[in-house]
């Protein structure tokens, strides 16, 4: 009896321990939910299959792994036993890592503005039907109600209540608005051809002028739109188009923003001084940066530019790089003293402690303070209490402040380093590694560097003719690439062939763009993904660079070169489908517009041997379009694609007809 007893025990508390559906996923995001109550699944066609087989509803949950407020939810509700007995009665739960599926994501993100009319975020909670329809929509939702909200027992509590026939009517009122914006009649009319002042003119109408960037608080990057004003400034010579984008570079560079210490980019600012950041540091976000410091810099020469990037590399290779490809992002939470997670704890400075620190190391008191006053760290703190986040106060750096950084840099040693997502994503790794080889006007070491993890991810991800999306290291890809990686990597696959005039890349950049027609280009519609989910790309700007107009850059590119009108004829019909978009907000939508831009004035190759391209620096022209391509000739040719309007031996001779054709 005593042993019937004890294997009873032992079953019931290996049940309470077992792992559910997400224990041999290989997403960082979905294996932090392995051991929670909740039986998650994976997003997959068996789980709908067994949705509509069981007529239960579907809760799905939307987040990324380095998200604190995903966290602050799984603590709350995802690891409580009776939010988890509610949803395992009622309900199959879905998790979903939007790194992995972010066109899942982009998804129903607009179920969320469709029905809230506003943005969303993360986590993202919806229910659904069991034939998929949407019933509910919310972001972080604490576990019980109060001040003024409701809890999610409540809310779950409430729709499993609901009659099946109301919840199918309610469903299918807002899928039929979801398909309607999905299938809405496309409309066409002439781009304006007056877009480069009416786009300089809309981004003054709401940049902030004070604190620079394009919005009060909170604060992002916007490395889209700050690389449209720069080509825009290349364009029309307007200096308020050059002075917006240099501004919020300046101001960036200085915030808090910026890890002033070791370097890096956090993701956004919530405050309109670019003070006090949101701490994680994203791949996209410091890929995209490093590349618009770097053009910046090709323009202004100014050297702050170079510092940032050159720093920002050296950190996103010390914490990301992992054999020479890089993971996705580090969370904003790290452990405090307490082994509690607290959010920029590792950052963040006590300024008595540091004074203290740094008496230790016989610095000067007179020194310690003008430093620390320098670097934005006082005794009031300016987050959470009385701690500090750096960022710079003054124009006037003290003499030893390179010492006092390094210092400051070993004190943070001490504090454990957030978790870093450890996925390997085919987008987020081409737009780092094109900004790389961007990078190596700065040093010509980023070339090697560049090539070695371009040639890595290619061996990785692009294997018989197939590309994929994301992986871990060591795990066979298995997930079908989406057109961001296709456009992305196609991108940084020119760049390589730019840099370094090897034909191996431009091979394989044909092949991208070429195979990302074939696959995501349908009845003249583009779609992001070829799966479960059949949803239209659009030219919206998200995190990052949007990937449709990406890609009609490298179709251009493409076309121009082979002198394919068909190709030429897409990017021309695409950008018709988004033409009142464009005409009526073209700030809106910046790397459309770039794609616009470019189709209007159209990519320049310079054509000549290897050793003649090795001998200029396109950088040195004022021209943003501009591209090298080995052909065999002892000339120079300058080439658009129904001609060459300019040859001769002599580079500066078609240096100036290229200048002349703006």
């Amino acid at each position: 009896m005593v042993k019937k007893y004890i294997i009873l025990l032992l079953c019931s508390t290996l049940y309470l321990f077992a792992s559910n559906h997400l224990s041999h996923e290989t997403s960082p995001y979905l294996l932090q939910h392995k051991d929670n109550p909740v039986d998650w699944y994976a997003w997959n066609k068996e789980v709908f299959t067994k949705a509509k087989k069981e007529k239960k509803l579907i809760f799905l949950s939307i987040g990324y792994s380095t998200c604190h407020w995903c966290h602050v939810m799984a603590k709350e509700s995802f690891e409580n036993q009776k939010v988890a007995t509610l949803l395992n009665k009622y309900f199959i739960s879905i998790k979903v890592d939007k790194e992995q599926y972010p066109h899942i994501d982009q998804y129903y993100q607009k179920i969320y503005r469709i029905m809230h009319h506003k943005g969303g975020g993360w986590p993202l909670t919806i229910i659904l039907t069991s034939d998929m329809k949407p019933l509910f929509s919310a972001t972080y939702i604490p576990k019980d109600s109060g001040y003024g909200s409701q809890g999610l027992i409540n809310i779950l509590n409430q729709i499993i209540k609901i009659p099946q026939q109301k919840l199918d009517k309610y469903g299918d009122d807002i899928n039929q608005q979801a398909y309607n914006n999905q299938h809405k009649q496309i409309t066409t009319s002439p781009l304006d051809k007056q877009l480069e002042n009416k786009t300089i003119k809309q981004f003054g109408s709401y940049f902030d002028f004070k604190y620079n960037g394009f919005s009060i608080a909170p604060k992002f990057p916007h490395p889209s739109s700050i690389d449209l004003l720069l080509k825009l400034y290349q364009i029309t010579k307007n200096p308020q188009a050059l002075k917006m984008a240099t501004s919020s570079l300046d101001s960036m560079a200085k915030g808090g923003i910026y890890d002033q210490i070791e370097g890096g980019f956090f993701r956004y600012s919530v405050d309109q001084r670019w003070e006090i950041p949101h701490f994680e540091k994203m791949l996209y976000t410091n890929a995209e940066l490093i590349s618009s410091y770097t053009q910046a810099y090709n323009i202004t020469h100014n050297p702050l530019y170079k510092k940032v990037v050159i720093n920002t590399i050296a950190q996103m290779d010390k914490r990301f790089e992992q054999q020479h490809l890089y993971k996705s992002a580090s969370n904003a939470d790290s452990l405090n003293y307490n082994q509690e997670e607290s959010e920029g704890f590792y950052f963040l400075f006590d300024y008595f402690k540091v004074y203290n620190y740094l008496k230790r190391h016989n610095i000067d008191e007179k020194i310690i303070k003008t430093s620390l006053e320098y670097l934005g760290i006082n005794q009031d703190g300016n987050f959470d209490g009385e701690l500090s986040n750096t960022h710079i106060t003054n124009d006037h750096p003290p003499k030893s402040i390179d010492k006092i950084i390094k210092l400051l840099a070993q004190y943070r040693t001490k504090k454990p380093y957030p978790f870093i997502d450890y996925k390997i994503n085919t987008a987020w790794n081409a737009l780092y590694i094109k900004a790389k080889f961007q990078a190596s006007v700065f040093d010509k070491r980023y070339i090697q560097e560049a090539i070695d993890s371009l040639d890595v991810l290619l061996d990785t991800m692009f294997k018989n003719n197939t590309l994929y999306h994301q992986t871990i290291l060591k795990v066979q890809p298995t997930q079908k690439a989406l057109l961001e990686d296709y456009s992305f990597l196609a991108s940084c696959v020119f760049e390589a062939y730019e840099v370094t005039l090897n034909k191996k890349y431009f091979k394989i950049f044909s092949k991208l763009v070429q195979n990302s027609i074939k696959i995501f280009y349908k009845n003249k519609r583009w779609f992001t993904s070829d799966d479960l989910l059949k949803i239209y790309a659009n030219i919206d700007e998200g995190g990052y660079k949007n990937s449709l107009a990406t890609n009609l850059m490298n179709i251009l590119k493409y076309a121009t070169l082979e002198a394919n009108n068909n190709y030429i004829g897409i990017v021309k019909q695409t950008l018709q489908q988004f033409s009142s978009q464009l005409n009526q907000y073209p700030s809106y939508y910046p790397t459309a517009l770039k794609t616009d831009l470019m189709l209007k004035y159209s990519p320049i190759f310079i054509k000549s041997n290897k050793t003649n391209l090795n001998k200029i620096d396109i950088n040195s022209i004022d021209y943003p379009f501009l591209y090298r391509y080995v052909y065999d000739t002892k000339l120079y040719l300058a080439c658009k694609i129904d001609s060459c309007f300019s040859n001769n031996l002599n580079f500066n001779i078609v240096k100036k007809d290229i200048i002349n054709q703006k």
